[in-house]
């Protein structure tokens, strides 16, 4: 079973008038569909790094699958929080969204010299992935690759994610 956009819940104007947001709840709800899907993510994970030292995901829907990504690839998982979330020393970054702005922290000195694939459930404009990038490269790591579940080409994220390697396992355009 292969992870399609008709597997998502398109919720229209959610958060705000104009998004069109993808909702992964149909996915997570299935066994099948959620096993496959993990299984196919890291076989994408595996296409474009042989090892990592760490995954790196977003808070919220970045913890569904980053985990499991992680043990997969023999990695350790390092969650990007939203502020107050972590204790203090943290390493954090303000950054925009389709929808607002938002900040994620992670510890100051977890990923010093650590290679990094940052994950996360959708690639949209780019901004979460490229400030996941930015802030693990603030703290002495090395961002390898990205990879996600679905991503919107037509909102250009790659572009936002320069040279970095990255793939998905569904487009929704």
């Amino acid at each position: 079973m292969n992870l399609k956009p008709e597997h998502y819940r398109n919720v229209a104007d959610w958060p705000k008038a104009g998004i069109q947001f993808k909702d992964i709840g149909p996915v997570l709800r299935n066994p099948e569909l959620l096993a496959a899907s993990t299984l196919q993510l890291v076989a994408a994970a595996r296409e474009l790094v042989d090892q990592v030292d760490f995954v790196v995901a977003p808070e919220a829907r970045g913890f569904l699958f980053g985990p499991p990504l992680a043990i997969a690839l023999g990695a350790g998982f390092i969650p990007a929080r939203k502020p107050d979330k972590l204790p203090p020393t943290t390493a954090s970054i303000a950054y925009e969204l389709e929808y607002g702005q938002a900040q994620l922290h992670i510890h100051e000195h977890e990923l010093d010299g650590a290679t990094v694939l940052i994950h996360d459930d959708l690639l949209a404009t780019g901004g979460t992935a490229a400030a996941l990038a930015k802030l693990v490269s603030q703290v002495g790591a090395i961002p390898v690759a990205a990879v996600f579940l679905s991503e919107i080409p037509s909102l250009g994220g790659r572009s936002a994610l320069g040279n970095l390697s990255c793939d998905s396992l569904v487009s929704f355009d």
